[in-house]
């Protein structure tokens, strides 16, 4: 499994303006092969930058996901937002654990 995890920020007050994309691109990711879990939050403390949380049967299918349509038009609406920084990170697990519940 992949687990990509990140941060994006952006100028203050850019992200309600991507919303909409933003919510478009989960929807169209969330139906893609390979894709277990794809979500994006607000910082709590922070309400100007994006928590990426994403879960991958495999490379293959994140690498497939960077290909597609609606990735191109949510990187550009991200990238009209101002970013002012990011790190996003996958992580490649052998292993999981149920921790709670």
């Amino acid at each position: 499994m992949i687990i990509v995890s990140g941060k994006a920020k952006v100028k203050p007050g850019a992200l309600d303006a991507v919303r909409a994309a933003m919510e478009q691109a989960i929807l169209e990711t969330r139906k893609e092969a390979g894709c277990l879990d794809y979500s994006y939050g607000r910082d709590v403390l922070d309400p100007d930058t994006i928590v990426v949380l994403e879960y991958w049967e495999s490379a293959e299918a994140l690498e497939s996901h960077f290909r597609q349509p609606h990735m191109a038009e949510w990187m550009a609406a991200l990238q009209s937002a101002g970013v002012i920084s990011q790190d996003v990170r996958a992580f490649d697990v052998a292993g999981e654990r149920q921790l709670l519940g």
